[in-house]
């Protein structure tokens, strides 16, 4: 919808007259372009026609009616005016030089109405439109965009699809804001978080890092939708092992973008036995991965003694088959974590 396509409607209208009427003592219509009235305080003259009313709609002036005569009654109908288009005209039945002040405050007020709901639909629209435009990017998975959305990528949200981007993430849209304010950008939404989409040209690394503050996940590269994978897979690790991420983290200074569940052979038995671990051992394994398998500083972490820790590995040893001290099946119990706690999206 753009404003010039606006069009006041009989329902909206009647809510305005009925709102307005609760301070006015006077009957109150409002008056299409045709002279119809389309909303009024007398529910018996809705849909007649109104001479004064058409006059002050194509004069785009106030109209005042010192008499009742030839279907006009004694009143003032002044035009309401969006940004040069008008809109309506709103007529007050009385003694003109009683009531054409009355017009002038109506008329105000409704525009003020009318330009609420205009910025509102507006509002609703483009978040509809930004929706659509980064539903389409993430749902191409090859990352070939075609010409019409590198158009409209280009002329809306001026960025070029054909060159690198980068994507910043973050659950708290406040944390993106100053940059977004700073560079021009759109923020998006995208499942529980907000984001910016950018050419990785257009900002440093330094930038982010001056500008943003809190949790937030920088990822760049030429396919949306892989850029959006790398940032969860990093998403789900940090969750996971409990790391701190109160400043920017840049998913390439971070392996855990790699373990693409894609690539890997899931065994569905020993998923089933790493997927029964309670979440006692699932945190024990967690901090002790994090220490770098450093059983005193998970026990100091966990205020638990040194032998539980070990205890409680041994027991993940017997339940799953897999030796968290072996760094291969370290691995493998990584990675079917993963699997775990991010079934599809991320926490």
């Amino acid at each position: 919808m753009r404003e010039d396509q606006y069009i006041l409607t009989r329902e909206r209208a009647q809510k305005y007259v009925n709102q307005l009427m609760e301070d006015v003592p006077y009957n109150i219509n409002i008056i299409d372009k045709d002279g119809t009235i389309i909303a009024s305080g007398d529910p018996d003259r809705v849909g007649d026609f109104h001479f004064s009313g058409k006059k002050a709609f194509d004069r785009k002036a106030k109209v005042l009616v010192y008499t009742d005569r030839n279907g006009e009654r004694q009143g003032a109908n002044e035009p309401v005016t969006i940004r040069g288009e008008m809109i309506c005209v709103v007529g007050i039945s009385g003694k003109p030089e009683e009531v054409q002040n009355y017009t002038k405050l109506l008329s105000s007020m409704i525009k003020l109405l009318i330009e609420q709901e205009i910025d509102a639909l507006l509002s609703m629209q483009k978040k509809q439109d930004d929706e659509k435009f980064m539903n389409d990017l993430i749902q191409n998975t090859q990352g070939i965009y075609g010409e019409d959305i590198r158009e409209l990528a280009s002329d809306k949200y001026h960025i070029d699809l054909t060159k690198t981007l980068t994507v910043i993430l973050s659950r708290e849209a406040e944390h993106l804001m100053r940059l977004a304010k700073l560079l021009n950008l759109t923020t998006f939404n995208y499942q529980n978080y907000t984001l910016v989409l950018l050419n990785t040209h257009a900002v440093s690394r330094k930038q982010i890092e001056e500008q943003l503050h809190g949790s937030v996940w920088v990822e760049s590269g030429q396919n949306i939708a892989e850029i959006l994978t790398n940032i969860q897979q990093t998403l789900t690790y940090f969750s996971l092992l409990q790391l701190e991420n109160n400043q920017p983290i840049f998913v390439k200074d971070h392996p855990f973008y790699l373990f693409n569940p894609e690539i890997f052979k899931k065994d569905e038995v020993l998923f089933e036995r790493v997927d029964q671990l309670d979440d006692e051992l699932v945190a024990t394994l967690a901090i002790f991965i994090k220490h770098n398998l450093d059983t005193r500083a998970t026990s100091e972490e966990l205020f638990i003694h040194r032998n539980t820790v070990n205890y409680r590995l041994e027991k993940i040893h017997r339940h799953t088959q897999l030796n968290p001290r072996k760094i291969i099946d370290l691995f493998v119990l990584l990675v079917y974590l993963g699997y775990k706690i991010k079934p599809n999206t991320p926490h």
